[in-house]
């Protein structure tokens, strides 16, 4: 890993001397700081375990998913590997969804998504699983770099934008439509490229736009919040076509820059 961030580190500096204009700079240097950042942690050392080829029911203390693959046993589940061929985006890495990109993880989903426009503060360690030296890290770098060392069979993906802005948006629709095969070379039959949207934003404006972009696309997608106290919260399944889904405008006019 170290090899390659430096290597790209070296890509992006030959990109920067090469751009005749000089105000996309800026653009790239915070860019090698993201880099030079997660660089500087991977050199901690942390120990993470080598990747799993094929989950197995094994009952032993190495397995990973020995725990997990028990669901198969019981016939709870047909064949709990499938999980490894659905992908989930995250749109909001706080409070919940630190929460279900970490639980997703740890249960081997094949693919996540993580979307989120904030960095990493000291006031986040009361509840999130983000750590003290990865303060200033954009939240969607830090959750890579921790769910990675949770578990490195996971597909994770890191997009630090405001999905409210125009250009943001439009990243986010293409995201969402783009298809990777699994690990046995197949395309998904879904419509887009992802199985379900998880909607952990704590606002309404982003919450609209999360609505918006699944609508266009007949994206299937979750909706959660909690109240202001903390005490009480909500999660809705809203199926485009199927099921009521909140009404909204184009993302434009919900923000301009």
């Amino acid at each position: 890993m170290e090899a390659e961030l430096r290597s790209l580190l070296l890509d992006i500096d030959a990109i920067k001397g090469s751009l005749p204009d000089v105000s996309q700079h800026d653009s790239i240097a915070k860019m090698e700081e993201r880099i030079a950042k997660i660089l500087s942690l991977s050199k901690a050392g942390i120990s993470r375990r080598s990747k799993v080829k094929d989950m197995s029911a094994e009952v032993v203390d190495s397995n990973p998913y020995s725990r997990l693959m028990a669901l198969q046993r019981m016939g709870i589940v047909e064949n709990y590997e499938r999980i490894r061929d659905f992908s989930v985006a995250i749109v909001g890495i706080g409070g919940v969804g630190s929460v279900a990109a970490e639980m997703l993880t740890r249960c081997g989903i094949g693919r996540l998504l993580l979307y989120d426009y904030d960095t990493v503060e000291l006031a986040n360690m009361n509840r999130l699983f983000f750590r003290p030296e990865q303060v200033g890290m954009t939240k969607t770098d830090a959750a890579v770099q921790t769910l990675s060392d949770i578990n490195p069979d996971v597909i994770l993906e890191s997009y630090s934008l405001n999905i409210t802005t125009v250009q943001g948006f439009e990243v986010f629709m293409d995201s969402l439509k783009r298809k990777i095969p699994n690990k046995n070379g197949q395309i998904s039959s879904t419509t887009t490229g992802v199985n379900l949207v998880l909607s952990c934003v704590d606002n309404y404006e982003a919450r609209m736009v999360v609505n918006q972009a699944c609508n266009e696309l007949n994206q299937t997608w979750m909706e959660s919040g909690v109240s202001e106290d903390a005490v009480s919260g909500h999660i809705q399944l809203l199926v485009p076509g199927k099921q009521l889904v909140l009404h909204v405008p184009h993302p434009w006019l919900l923000h301009l820059e």
